[in-house]
């Protein structure tokens, strides 16, 4: 058992990146059960996907997730071999080929179980949202990856689409029972306004992350001859974007602020005044100041925690809805 835990299940989990996945499935069940949920009982009513259906989602949206990361690591090997030997995992403790089949496995999965659910929900065609997913996951790997900003993008999109794509199923679910739509139609706009808020967070900063890992990582870019924005234009033209965005992040919890503050909301405001505010504030200045590799590394680190407060800030302001 131990033999198999360091051969394999150790890996595997490295490879689909485990904490992230356990980020995702936290914050769709928070999206699902802390905000609309919440919400909805405002009205007396729960939401239209049942748990199993919406388990279906989750379930949907991680083995995509975990696809994604496995493609990403086998066109990435060239690359990591320099940046991160270390932290290699295709081909250093799992085979290439089953990697590939892994991928492949997980993708089909998906793309079925994605299917069915879109035909319980109304819709074959909300179905395609999933391939959609695979195809631009493999092109950001496979291409975009390698050029400036367009990489980013996608991923910072991708990680905005894990918070939306609950309230998206759910409205489609909301559709097909027309007296609790009618129910909750009043509620929809607190709904409207609330998740895109988030969704604007986890893109920023994910841009933000984008741009320190780049930077972190130029040396071994620049090798294999990857067009990245700090690789084309220096890292220093990398900071000051992601200071840009920094300051975005910043001005939306100002922002989201007032807004708790007009509504009463105290507690909700101080957590994400002093939680989420003054981090960013201190990302700002770190982000200036720093020059190495390792200091670029911390940063990464501090913004996936940063998101990870934001994103669970959701929680405590169920208690306000």
């Amino acid at each position: 058992m131990d033999n198999l835990t360091g051969r394999f299940i150790i890996p595997f989990l490295r490879l689909i990146r485990w904490p992230n996945i356990l980020i995702i499935i936290l914050t769709q069940f928070l999206v699902m059960f802390a905000i609309i949920g919440r919400i909805y009982a405002r009205s007396g009513t729960a939401p239209a996907m049942d748990i199993f259906l919406f388990s279906g989602l989750v379930f949907t949206t991680v083995l995509i997730a975990m696809a994604g990361y496995i493609i990403n690591d086998l066109f990435d090997i060239r690359t990591d071999r320099i940046n991160k030997p270390d932290a290699l995992i295709v081909g250093k403790y799992l085979k290439g080929r089953k990697v590939v089949r892994l991928y492949y496995l997980l993708n089909g999965l998906a793309i079925v179980i994605g299917f069915l659910l879109s035909w319980k929900v109304g819709s074959y065609r909300l179905g395609l949202v999933f391939p959609m997913m695979i195809l631009l996951l493999w092109f950001y790997s496979e291409r975009f990856k390698q050029t400036i900003l367009a990489g980013n993008l996608i991923v910072s999109f991708m990680t905005a689409s894990v918070v939306l794509i609950v309230w998206l199923f759910e409205f489609f679910a909301l559709r097909l029972q027309p007296d609790k739509f009618i129910t909750v139609y009043t509620q929809l706009t607190v709904i409207n306004r609330i998740l895109p808020a988030f969704a604007l967070f986890a893109f920023l900063l994910t841009m933000v992350r984008e741009l320190i890992k780049d930077a972190e990582d130029v040396e071994g870019d620049a090798t294999t001859g990857c067009s990245t924005l700090p690789v084309k234009y220096g890292v220093k033209f990398s900071k000051i974007l992601a200071v840009v965005f920094l300051v975005l992040t910043l001005v939306l919890v100002v922002l989201s602020c007032l807004k708790l503050a007009s509504m009463a909301m105290q507690a909700v405001l101080v957590y994400f005044a002093i939680i989420i505010g003054v981090p960013v504030v201190f990302l700002i200045y770190k982000v200036i100041r720093t020059e190495s590799k390792s200091d670029f590394h911390r940063i990464s680190g501090m913004l996936k925690l940063v998101m990870l407060l934001g994103l669970s800030g959701m929680l405590l302001l169920a208690f306000y809805l």
